[in-house]
């Protein structure tokens, strides 16, 4: 009797599997989500659509952020784009020099970031310029040179 009941499970489970396979999914093919139409055109242009071929290839926009020109950018971009994505660096609090410092300072020192300690200043320099606050006197509490 037990061999019956699981003769009887098995073939339901597989009907269902093949009957599963054969029907089409409850998932809309072409829905919208408010997308623009500029930005499907733009999509549609990157697709590289050869009827023939079986591969497809989507091009996505690469957007990086920008660091604008100043003294100690090429510094910068050369000795800490290393480690750190752009994305992680544009994200940063805006610090006061102090803060800054200490910041290249552990990069340098704790890290072992390959920069002299004239990089550090032109570093120091350049991100004040670009993500700087009012120095308050000293760096807050907790952060390297203290």
């Amino acid at each position: 009797m037990m061999a019956k009941i699981k003769l009887a499970v098995i073939w339901l489970g597989l009907v269902a599997f093949i009957a599963g396979c054969g029907s089409p999914s409850n998932i809309s093919k072409e829905t919208d989500h408010g997308i623009a139409k500029v930005k499907m055109k733009k999509m549609e242009s990157m697709l590289d659509s050869k009827p023939d071929s079986p591969v497809h290839t989507i091009v996505m926009p690469h957007d990086e952020p920008l660091f604008p020109p100043g003294p100690g950018r090429e510094e910068f971009v050369t000795a800490c784009v290393v480690c750190h994505s752009p994305r992680y660096i544009t994200m940063q609090p805006q610090f006061p020099r102090a803060t800054w410092l200490g910041e290249v300072n552990k990069m340098k020192d704790v890290y072992g970031a390959h920069i002299s300690d004239e990089q550090v200043l032109k570093i120091t320099d350049y991100l004040v310029s670009i993500n700087g606050k009012p120095d308050a006197g000293q760096a807050p509490k907790g952060t390297y040179g203290e």
